[in-house]
């Protein structure tokens, strides 16, 4: 049996003024052994009827229904335990890639022979008719067309801005099986990229625009921090919390160092709670002491700056 070389699952929530756009993107790929798997998670708006259209167009399109509500985490979650490809990729419906992606990735990804492929994006926003792009610094730090090893080489690994939104990246199937996105929460991916990162054998990041992301004010990203997305957020440290612990990652781990800024970033956010619960705020403090950053000696620190410039030579 013949299985398509990418499966490119898209979670389906309320974006039918979004939705041609992505689906078009997807359809319209040069590479064409691909399977294209729509998880509708019971969308109350014309979004399941949009799909149901494409579907008899395009037989690649695959539709999942969830019987209730269950955010992000699960429907990708679906998708991936339906997914037959060699490759995964999670797009977002409100979103859309270039019609090359697909067939540049895969060719990149079996070039270098890595578990996961990184690659660039480009915000955008449609305002007044216009719209409007713009580049954001991710992956900082990590150097293009290098094969990294996490497992065996993390301390020549330094994310300067981590990109864990799950579009980011393309994946091998039968490895990323072994991962689940947490279920009806936000920031579900906040977690499980760090997590998937530290855990892969290899991956590569290419100077390639894949990825074309709307930047849409209504989301839950761009809104205060209310009770229950804190609540969230602290759920998605204790994950983290739990993989750092159970694996005894080092102090100087890309994954030790993303926690602590989490922690801070989080508990520097708490201001804009109101009535935030005394449990919440004694855990993150509680998580604020374990996780500091670690106090280097002069002696070290020449150190690790001769090493370094001896690397860059």
């Amino acid at each position: 049996m013949n299985y398509p070389k990418i499966s490119i699952i898209i979670p389906v929530y309320n974006v039918e003024k979004y939705l041609r756009e992505c689906l078009d993107s997807c359809t319209n790929q040069t590479l064409k052994d691909i399977e294209i798997i729509c998880v509708d998670d019971c969308s109350p708006d014309n979004s399941i009827k949009i799909l149901e259209e494409y579907q008899q167009k395009d037989p690649r399109i695959k539709i999942l229904k969830h019987k209730i509500n269950k955010n992000l985490g699960s429907a990708r979650n679906t998708g991936l335990a339906n997914a037959t490809g060699e490759y995964v990729w999670f797009v977002d419906s409100d979103d859309y890639i270039d019609t090359k992606a697909c067939q540049i990735l895969y060719d990149a990804i079996k070039e270098f022979g890595v578990d996961m492929l990184c690659f660039s994006d480009i915000q955008f926003s449609d305002i007044n008719g216009t719209r409007r792009f713009s580049r954001p610094d991710c992956f900082q730090g990590i150097q293009i067309n290098k094969v990294y090893h996490p497992k065996t080489n993390w301390r020549e690994i330094h994310f300067s801005n981590f990109n864990v939104t799950a579009w980011a990246y393309l994946t091998k199937r039968t490895f990323l099986q072994n991962f689940k996105f947490r279920e009806g929460v936000w920031h579900e991916d906040t977690d499980f990229t760090p997590i998937l990162f530290s855990s892969v054998d290899s991956f590569c990041y290419i100077p390639y625009t894949a990825y074309f992301r709307r930047i849409n004010p209504e989301s839950i990203t761009q809104k205060a921090i209310s009770q229950k997305r804190l609540e969230d957020l602290i759920d998605m440290l204790g994950a983290l919390d739990k993989f750092t612990t159970e694996n005894n990652i080092d102090k100087e781990h890309f994954l030790y160092e993303f926690l602590i800024n989490q922690i801070n970033y989080i508990h520097d956010s708490c201001n804009s709670v109101a009535d935030i619960k005394p449990n919440n705020l004694s855990m993150l403090l509680e998580l604020k002491t374990k996780y500091r950053r670690p106090k280097y000696s002069a002696k070290r620190f020449i150190g690790k700056m001769i090493k370094k410039l001896v690397g860059d030579f």
